[in-house]
């Protein structure tokens, strides 16, 4: 008997014993498993935020090539993209473009002196920039659309319900994502060695295919070569969605992004006062008829010191003139000075102001505020009582003439 209980306890030591190492094995290999998926899942956000951080230098790049360019009224243009001409280069003249056309391609890092910048799945960034503001050979043609802080993008953004969440962008800086159905990144060129893949924009923009497009809205040009040219001047919708159609991510480069920075510039300043205080300007404005909401409808930029630089800001100027020359009063009392004409530089707009239409443009409660708005008027003034701001950013600058 005795020895019969030694061999059932023994057998149960050993059976609690092996329970027991059973149990040891499955808590390591759960904490492997648990170890390996926070790896991964480490891994994958450093991927991301590396990802992040090199769009964010992708958006300072441009806009820091996009302010230093002088003299400064060539100044604020986006460079194109790269087209594939030369990997890594920012297009020149090409095939299908257009004025105010807006135009999909890469990064060109080459040309902007930076890393070839990647998503999280290493791919190189897309890049999107609108007609109104890409540096191209038509930037300063009559007819084109001045580029100035109040500028409007061309580019608005969805979600995949619909909602908007971005309008008038001038640029996008694009993370492609991993390829989708129907899309082939396949090497077009041994001469890509960088980036490597293709320059077709469906093949990396979503959705590949338009019968999957959300609302009518696939993130590139159908009908253009290699799907990269806007076919008219009319805004363009993004879509930004996760699902198995749309895996794009976007950063957005706004106007304010160019301007906030560029009218900073000390020569910017001073391109305003070379125009304002132009000797030939002043003779041009002192013989022109007075028309026009803003009085401005006979300006020809021609007499200007600067022609580039007065088409893109001549919708900021007011003339008027007073029925007798007499002194003007600015922020006071009379230098006594007598003037016929006044010539005003609107600064940028004031809350409750809006310059986004044509309509709005012609408006000059969307420009004077105060006793400017009072006091001026088309042909003659209602008063020679005028308010200039110290700093011109953010009021009116005045010309007596």
């Amino acid at each position: 008997m005795v020895a019969g209980r030694w061999a059932v306890n023994s057998r149960r030591r050993q059976a609690g014993v092996a329970l027991l190492a059973l149990l040891t094995l499955l808590t390591l290999w759960g904490l492997y498993l648990f170890l390996g998926q926070l790896n991964a899942t480490q891994f994958k956000l450093a991927r991301e935020q590396s990802a992040a951080e090199a769009m964010a230098e992708a958006k300072a790049a441009l806009i820091g090539d996009a302010i230093a360019r002088s003299p400064v009224s060539e100044a604020g243009y986006l460079r194109l993209p790269d087209l594939g001409a030369t990997e890594g280069q920012s297009s020149g003249t090409f095939s299908g473009d257009g004025i105010g056309l807006s135009a999909i391609g890469k990064f060109p890092w080459k040309t902007l002196a930076v890393p070839a910048a990647r998503d999280a799945q290493g791919e190189c960034l897309w890049y999107v920039v609108a007609g109104h503001v890409k540096n191209d050979p038509w930037k300063t043609n009559v007819g084109r659309a001045a580029l100035n802080w109040d500028t409007q993008g061309q580019i608005e953004v969805i979600t995949g319900s619909g909602e908007v969440v971005a309008t008038n962008v001038a640029a996008l800086l694009v993370s492609p994502g991993r390829a989708l159905e129907g899309q082939n990144r396949a090497l077009a060129d041994e001469a890509y060695t960088e980036c490597g893949g293709n320059y077709d924009a469906r093949n990396y923009l979503d959705a590949f295919d338009t019968a999957d497009a959300i609302e009518g809205n696939v993130n590139y040009f159908p009908g253009s070569t290699n799907s990269r040219v806007a076919p008219n001047t009319g805004n363009k919708t993004f879509v930004t969605a996760n699902n198995d159609h749309y895996n794009d991510r976007f950063l957005y480069i706004t106007v304010d992004d160019i301007f906030n920075p560029l009218i900073r510039r000390s020569d910017f300043a001073a391109a305003i006062g070379n125009l304002l205080d132009s000797p030939a300007f002043k003779t041009h404005l002192q013989s022109i008829v007075v028309a026009g909401n803003k009085g401005t409808d006979n300006i020809n930029c021609a007499s200007a010191p600067d022609l580039s630089f007065c088409r893109n800001w001549k919708e900021m100027l007011f003339l008027t003139e007073r029925s007798v020359a007499e002194p003007i009063s600015v922020n006071g009392p009379s230098n006594g000075t007598s003037c016929s004409r006044v010539l005003i530089f609107a600064g940028r707009k004031a809350t409750g102001q809006s310059r986004n239409t044509a309509l709005e443009k012609t408006n000059r409660d969307n420009y004077l505020e105060g006793v400017n708005a009072s006091s001026f008027n088309v042909p003659t003034a209602a008063s020679a009582t005028i308010s200039v701001a110290r700093r011109f950013l953010t009021g009116a600058r005045q010309m007596p003439i």
